[in-house]
């Protein structure tokens, strides 16, 4: 489990496959398991050996990732439901920060699948910008995590995140792109 740098915030990353490994995240996390968390991964072409891009996702993609968007997606149908959201999809992040890009290009190489790229807080509170507070907020589970990457505070908004199905986006949270942003592509 490591806790690292994004151009936004911190993030909690373990093999996003694994699922021995996401029930340390959402012991961490203290979050309901029901609850998917997003991936961080290359590129697209990462996103599309997982997720179905339709041409609305496709378009978006090229103009706001790399960067502080997430996708959310309809998985392909090999990927296991227990990695899924209860809707079948999955959320994609593709970073700007050279830290999670190094990161995730080393990750991807040793263990041939994605990272985790969830907030790194208790689920529910405040989302911290320094390493130091975020352990401490995380209290006695922090010795879950194996590995801290502190590259100083983050105090960048949120990601936004929009899942799109076939040509319907809905914006889920809004963050450092903006909904006019989006809507100005979908016309």
């Amino acid at each position: 489990m490591i806790l690292y740098p994004t151009e936004t915030l911190y993030a909690i990353g373990v093999n996003a496959l694994d699922e021995r490994e996401l029930l340390k995240l959402y012991k961490l996390k203290e979050r309901d398991e029901r609850k998917a968390v997003s991936w961080l991964v290359r590129s697209l072409d990462d996103i599309a050996r997982y997720a179905e891009i339709p041409t609305l996702a496709f378009e978006i993609a090229n103009v706001f990732l790399p960067g502080s968007l997430t996708l959310v997606l309809k998985a392909q149908n090999h990927v296991s439901k227990v990695v899924t959201a209860d809707d079948g999809t999955i959320a994609f992040r593709i970073t700007t920060d050279p830290i999670a890009i190094d990161l995730i290009a080393k990750f991807t190489q040793e263990h041939n699948a994605p990272l985790t790229c969830t907030s790194a807080n208790v689920s529910g509170a405040p989302t911290l910008s320094t390493t130091g507070e975020i352990l401490q907020q995380f209290g006695p589970n922090a010795r879950l995590i194996d590995t801290v990457v502190d590259d100083g505070p983050r105090k960048g908004l949120a990601s936004t995140i929009v899942r799109i199905l076939g040509t319907q986006m809905t914006i889920l949270r809004e963050g450092d792109v903006s909904e006019a942003q989006l809507l100005a592509l979908k016309k």
